[in-house]
């Protein structure tokens, strides 16, 4: 039997609407994952270069908090918005702000105007994330979604490998804003391919959103970033911050409660599998942002040009790259929890070999291959942990929330790391440095712990699997008993066969016309 054109034409269609959906959901996490990287590269370059002034490491750490906030701060506002009114339209918007971002960061003088810039790159960073995500989900069938987010989480390690392997000769031959340039590149053609994605769910929000309960939860997560990262700076000053966090937060719950369109969406946190998601997304965020910002530093403390420190960094990012792309097709085997507990052994592991060396050797090449191993399998691992456990409407909030507890995380791994390379707790020529791994070791112990406990408890939400398995098994016996009774009334007589009922129910017959049957004519 063949095809009708029209159903060829729709599956050509489809399968151009796939690649390009995997094409700009990769992209945009390759762009932001590359920024980030950029980020961390440049505070390195301004830490040991001139163009630093001699500024202190905590000042010169604002340039990736700065972007931290906004992200931190918005995404969850933005997945919820990208699920209620359009995915494409929030992604095409974050476009166009990460862009006009990454052109101020470039061109404007000030410290202070770049600090601004790069808050606006995350703010249009924020919103890419999870309607990126959200809509790739979206759009493609369910046996298709696990690859996808594999995809997904692997471009994070391809956008760090390839702004590692050309960053180095940006900055030593241009400066370290030349390594911004790429993501505004990047972004535009992002930005022209958004218009070939299919329109996706259209959100079926009627209504205001609640705005008031979207500007208190960026402020209570922004704050809470301001006052982890100034935590040592401002000494007491932070608890101030931290009560003035709970109060901004809290009253975005408030409003969430009885708002038509929250800014929250509560029923996604009721969800214990998501709930526990997100805690190790958290942990994971604070453990690969740490050692993303103690790789570079401590190359340079050896005093290797940047050209050679994104050498010694490239084999991570490779390591990331092919293990993400094999964790999300092993994910089906292992479980996501199964991932994450392995990747925050061999994490944790790598920093103990590291720690045992003296300097850039083979054994500490290793470590830092299996810490690309580890990060690669963690990528993946929390992504299907949080996202897979939303409802299909949910996936981008679910993206939002989730990314928000790496970003968040993140902030916390930068601060405490940048805090403990200035103020060692430990002895030695590379006592800063130190402390920092051992810090590392013990986030990947908590992760490790975490997902041991999720494995061993490991039990489905309540009205999920185990309902949908019964009522699957129901529906295949309704299916067969059926098929039986249409088999059976095909092999009766036709002059005995008795019409169905309305509700399709056969009535009872006999083959053969019985002693009662004159009976039953005669009062009929």
């Amino acid at each position: 039997m063949r095809s009708s054109p029209a159903a060829v034409s729709a599956t050509g269609a489809g399968r151009r609407h796939g690649v390009m959906l995997r094409l700009v959901g990769a992209g945009v996490m390759l762009t932001v994952m590359a920024d980030t990287t950029a980020t961390t590269l440049a505070v390195g370059v301004l830490r040991y270069t001139p163009a630093g002034a001699g500024m202190p490491l905590g000042d010169l750490v604002w340039l990736t908090s700065a972007a931290f906030i906004p992200i931190a701060a918005l995404l969850a506002t933005a997945g919820r918005w990208a699920d209620l009114f359009g995915r494409r339209r929030v992604l095409a918007v974050g476009l166009v702000v990460f862009v006009l971002g990454g052109i101020a960061t470039v061109t404007v003088d000030s410290w202070s105007y770049v600090l601004a810039a790069r808050a606006v790159q995350g703010a249009g960073a924020a919103a890419m994330i999870p309607a990126s995500l959200g809509l790739l989900l979206g759009e493609l069938p369910e046996s298709q979604r696990r690859g996808a987010i594999a995809l997904w989480s692997s471009a994070s390690g391809l956008g760090c490998l390839l702004m590692q392997a050309g960053g180095g000769w940006l900055a030593a031959t241009v400066g370290w804003r030349a390594l911004f340039v790429p993501d505004v590149v990047i972004g535009v053609a992002l930005l022209v391919a958004c218009a070939a994605l299919p329109a996706g769910r259209r959100g079926t929000a009627r209504g205001v959103p609640d705005v008031l309960g979207a500007w208190l939860l960026a402020a209570g997560i922004a704050v809470v970033v301001l006052a982890i990262s100034k935590a040592m700076a401002w000494g007491m000053d932070v608890v101030w911050l931290a009560l003035a966090a709970l109060a901004l937060i809290g009253g975005a719950l408030a409003q969430a409660r009885h708002h038509r369109l929250p800014a929250i969406d509560l029923a996604l946190w009721k969800r214990p599998r998501f709930v526990w998601g997100w805690l190790a997304t958290w942990g994971f965020g604070a453990l690969s942002y740490g050692l993303l910002t103690v790789q570079p530093l401590y190359l340079l403390h050896l005093g290797y040009p940047m050209l050679e420190v994104a050498m010694w960094l490239t084999p991570t990012s490779v390591a990331v790259v092919v293990t993400s792309f094999l964790a999300g097709r092993a994910v089906k085997r292992v479980g996501a929890y199964g991932l994450i507990y392995a990747g925050s052994l061999l994490c944790g592991g790598a920093c103990v070999l590291a720690l045992m060396q003296a300097g850039p050797t083979v054994w500490g090449l290793v470590a830092s291959v299996v810490v690309g191993i580890g990060v690669g399998a963690l990528a993946p691992g929390t992504s299907v942990a949080t996202t897979l456990a939303a409802r299909p409407h949910q996936y981008a909030s679910a993206v939002g929330a989730a990314t928000m507890a790496r970003m968040v995380g993140g902030a916390v791994g930068v601060a405490v790391v940048s805090v403990v390379i200035d103020h060692p707790f430990m002895t030695g020529p590379f006592a800063g440095l130190a402390g920092a791994l051992a810090l590392c070791v013990a986030i990947s112990v908590l992760i490790g712990a975490l997902a041991l406990t999720k494995i061993t408890r490991l039990r489905p939400d309540p009205g999920d699997d185990m309902i949908k398995v019964p009522r699957r098994l129901l529906l295949e016996l309704r299916m067969t008993l059926a098929t039986v009774a249409a088999e059976a009334d095909a092999l009766l007589p036709v002059e005995t066969r008795t019409p169905p009922t309305d509700n399709h129910v056969p009535r009872p017959r006999t083959a053969e016309p019985g002693p009662l049957a004159g009976i039953r004519g005669h009062t009929n």
